[in-house]
């Protein structure tokens, strides 16, 4: 379980190669998103690399520690006020040896935790005319469409949406595979994605059955929908009890079985619902996307002191508008807001709550501003400000930060 590291304003020296890596090597487009793919369209070789660092200020801790109400895995995001961080650092290699076949591997950091695979998979795929079929098989992203998986890395905001810390503590990754259908088309049906994954990773728990997923994408000219579903049925899943202040960052879940001392635990299901909808103006300089998660559970909720009945729905979304009203600037805002309910039954339930974190849970919202300048060598700079309810602080908190992101999906590359 990851604990409290006495602050510190150096970065590590593992850090400091990844920043290195991407300040050299820099270049002018877009970062690898979680979720997509770096394998190329022709046969070849790829290596790409992505850093932000922050630093901030703000009038309480930040990020907020805990959302009331929200049942997660307890660990708080690393305080990151006060000096200057590692956002994020990735870097990814994939190859492709033919028509047919391809892979990719990715590695992140965040903060100090240390460095996890983001991705590791083998891709097969089929042309069928205007159609494609792919097979992905592996560990990445769970995959509810750009606007949702991209949100939080690398993007125009340092935090990840209310609505994906309170639905999958920040992003789900995973071992499985999947299979996608997908035409280039302007109107109609472009995606349909089905996947089955181990489900070890938070919203699941180290024991239980396969997941299965559904994402489908339509466009219509300047419009763009995304759908997804997902049934799981977690075993064993361990949050750490409130009183432990655990912080870090985690892709997976802790495990009941080996222990239940300063845990909360669940058995049960839960249905995790997703959906985006973005439009572009056709120069590209304005852009508006709405985006929403729902996580709905019940089942068995249980630590050392006592076991209740369960049942708790949490819900969000998000609201984004950006403009660019001069070359290389960008404006944006974002509006968000997350409601958890939850509902306990049997003795001893209020402790077990108190436990779980979830007593006096409320809705929670935040409004995010930012101006974003493009510099060269694949960097830019911007500038947030942003105010959160904080329940469990009885206000509001405030921040401020300044980024500076650095994006290489070309570090380097090649053909055969």
């Amino acid at each position: 379980m990851p604990t409290r590291s006495p602050p510190s304003k150096r970065l590590p020296p593992r850090t400091a190669l990844f920043l290195l890596a991407s300040v050299l090597c820099a270049s002018n487009a877009l970062a690898h998103e979680p979720g997509s793919e770096l394998i190329p369209e022709v046969r070849g070789w790829r290596i790409d690399a992505a850093a932000a660092l922050r630093a901030a200020e703000s009038d309480g801790r930040w990020p907020v520690a805990t959302l009331p109400g929200t049942p997660g895995l307890g660990v708080a995001p690393r305080r990151a006020d006060g000096d200057l961080r590692l956002e994020h650092a990735t870097l990814g290699a994939a190859l492709r040896l033919n028509s047919r076949f391809g892979a990719q591997w990715v590695v992140g950091q965040h903060d100090r935790d240390k460095p996890h695979t983001e991705s590791a998979l083998l891709q097969a795929r089929w042309a069928m005319g205007a159609d494609m079929l792919a097979l992905n098989l592996g560990r990445d992203t769970v995959r509810m469409g750009a606007t949702l998986d991209s949100a939080g890395h690398f993007e125009r905001f340092s935090q990840a949406p209310l609505a994906k810390r309170g639905v999958l503590d920040d992003q789900w990754i995973d071992d499985g595979l999947t299979l996608r259908w997908q035409r280039d088309v302007e109107r109609g049906l472009r995606t349909l994605e089905a996947g089955l994954w181990r489900g070890r990773s938070f919203p699941g728990g180290p024991a239980g059955a396969p997941v299965p997923t559904l994402r489908a994408h339509g466009g219509w000219d300047h419009w763009d929908l995304q759908l997804f579903a997902s049934h799981l049925e977690p075993e064993a899943r361990g949050s750490a009890m409130q009183s432990a202040g655990a912080e870090g960052h985690l892709h997976g879940s802790l495990d009941c079985r080996a222990s239940l001392a300063q845990r909360v635990c669940f058995d049960g299901r839960s249905e995790i619902l997703g959906a985006s909808l973005r439009w572009d103006r056709d120069d590209g300089a304005l852009s508006a996307s709405l985006a929403g998660l729902l996580r709905h559970e019940r089942g068995a909720l249980y630590s050392l002191s006592s076991t209740a009945d369960y049942r708790a729905t949490t819900a969000g979304w998000w609201a984004d508008v950006n403009w660019s009203p001069w070359q290389h600037w960008t404006l944006a805002a974002r509006a968000e807001r997350l409601v958890p309910r939850n509902r306990l039954s049997g003795a001893g339930s209020t402790q077990l709550a108190r436990e779980a974190g979830l007593l006096a849970g409320q809705p929670v919202d935040r409004l995010s501003i930012a101006v974003l300048r493009q510099l060269g060598w694949g960097t830019q700079l911007a500038l947030e400000t942003g105010s959160q309810k904080s329940p469990a602080e009885g206000g509001r908190i405030n921040h401020v930060a300044l980024r500076l992101i650095w994006r290489a999906p070309d570090l380097l590359k090649g053909r055969w």
